[in-house]
């Protein structure tokens, strides 16, 4: 199997298996991740950036992080709750 084979079958298996959006975008899109991995040029790049595993990549991630938000948001809008209501017992670990 070539590299670049390689490398995508990794990308296929982490779109489907991670569950947090700062670890995947950092496993895909950090300077060290996957798809720089796939683009030695600035043309290369180009050509990955279009591609229909980069668009699926950028759809999966922005499907975690407005899961990542809403989550977020429940966990402010439930401290803010009991801290109003003083209820300080309920924020200890």
């Amino acid at each position: 199997m070539a590299r670049h084979e390689r490398i995508e079958e990794q990308i296929h298996e982490l779109l489907a298996t991670e569950m947090s959006g700062i670890r995947l975008s950092n496993k895909l899109f950090a300077p060290d991740g996957l798809f720089p991995r796939l683009a030695d040029t600035e043309e290369e790049r180009r050509i990955v950036a279009r591609s229909l595993l980069f668009r699926e990549a950028l759809k999966r991630l922005s499907e975690l992080q407005k899961t990542e938000f809403v989550e977020f948001t429940r966990t402010v809008r439930r401290f803010e709750e009991m801290r109003i209501r003083g209820n300080n017992n309920e924020l200890r670990p």
